[in-house]
């Protein structure tokens, strides 16, 4: 079994900060405190230790297109291109689409083994041959309000009813963003619910009072906030000023200064508390075009970066936002996004000047070295 001990570095729970060893056990976390005295000490000084960035909105990269027909060793050289971000679980995400489509990729998707139930908390969201943890499906559409749709296709938006969900929904399945206000009945909602989807709102024309409603019907979750949305208005206040309101709700955000610029991000982070923020990046296999919004460029250590250097967050509050909060929301935080004893020891290895990554391990297995 492989034991070792990262020794000498600042490690970040992220619920604490703390001069500890990190300790590791085959493929979980064994604890903090003294090292190893029979096994590997790895020196880690003058860096920051946390656990692996978590992002719930990769539409792709170079390398592979989710929005397009992506195949095994697409998806295998995407999570290999994440590794050196630091981040070590991704949900693929698919925007809207014919139904066949949406259907055909998820489906692809659930037969390499994305979404699978391992039964074991070491194998959680592991796929064939990829480095990293792919846990699940997001789904961004296809039931958007024709007033927000952003970059998707019109032609393809469908209304939120059951029988849309019963074509696009399986167990592989775990996050969905969906205009709420489109369900007058709240029975869409429910399906979803009692098929174990989070449901984050997004792509939505809500008012006020629509938010609130989708809010108390469960939804705990919206997606990259401000984006696709009403904006802030002092006489017309709609899901943003909502959500900010509810302590129940979680916000996501991409922090790369084109989406949203770094003050309306503090505003945000003021406002919500850093453990009600998300770091997402949006990426996508185009990204962002001619200062078009069209999917972003950056990657999540990009993103954790940005908010120390535009000092809206401290470097553990940004960690906390890309780990433990994005695994709360989807309820594995028991699993991933803590370095804590039985969680899967899966860490980043930070230069703490320069808070460039040196090392990344995935199940405590080293599949990033750049020191």
């Amino acid at each position: 079994m492989n034991r070792f001990s990262l020794t000498g570095g600042i490690v970040i729970t992220p619920s604490q900060e703390r001069f500890a060893s990190l300790r590791v056990a085959g493929a979980l976390i064994d604890g903090l405190g003294d090292p190893f005295t029979d096994a590997e000490n790895i020196d880690v000084s003058q860096c920051y230790v946390t656990p692996g960035l978590i992002d719930l909105q990769i539409n792709g990269g170079a390398a592979c297109d989710f929005w397009a027909q992506p195949d095994l060793l697409q998806v295998q050289k995407l999570s290999a291109e994440l590794l050196p971000c630091g981040v070590t679980t991704f949900l693929p995400t698919l925007i809207t689409a014919d139904l066949d489509h949406i259907q055909a990729t998820t489906a692809f998707l659930e037969s390499i083994g994305v979404g699978a139930d391992t039964g074991s908390d070491a194998d959680f969201g592991l796929v064939k041959s990829c480095h990293a943890r792919l846990p699940g499906i997001h789904l961004e559409g296809p039931c958007l309000s024709p007033q927000r749709p952003g970059v998707h296709p019109a032609k393809c938006l469908q209304p939120l009813q059951i029988g849309v969900l019963e074509k696009i929904v399986r167990r592989s399945v775990k996050l969905m963003t969906l205009a709420p206000e489109l369900d007058d009945t709240g029975q869409a909602l429910e399906y979803l619910t009692n098929h174990d989807v989070v449901i984050s709102l997004g792509h939505s024309n809500a008012t006020l009072a629509q938010a609130n409603s989708a809010f108390d019907r469960g939804i705990k979750m919206v997606t990259h906030t401000y984006n696709a949305m009403p904006p802030l208005h002092h006489r017309a206040p709609g899901a943003v000023i909502a959500s900010m309101l509810d302590n129940r709700v979680s916000n996501c955000v991409i922090a790369d200064g084109l989406h949203v610029d770094a003050q309306a991000i503090k505003l945000l982070v003021k406002v919500k508390g850093v453990d009600k923020v998300v770091l997402v990046t949006d990426a996508a296999h185009v990204g962002t075009s001619e200062g078009g919004l069209v999917g972003s460029s950056i990657s999540l250590s990009d993103a954790v970066r940005n908010m120390v250097n535009w000092q809206v967050s401290t470097f553990p509050q940004a960690i906390r936002m890309a780990t433990l909060n994005p695994a709360a929301c989807l309820g594995w935080s028991s699993k991933i996004g803590q370095l804590q004893s039985g969680s899967c020891a899966d860490i980043v290895v930070w230069d703490k000047a320069s808070l460039t990554i040196r090392k990344v391990y995935v199940g405590g297995e080293l599949r990033y070295d750049g020191s």
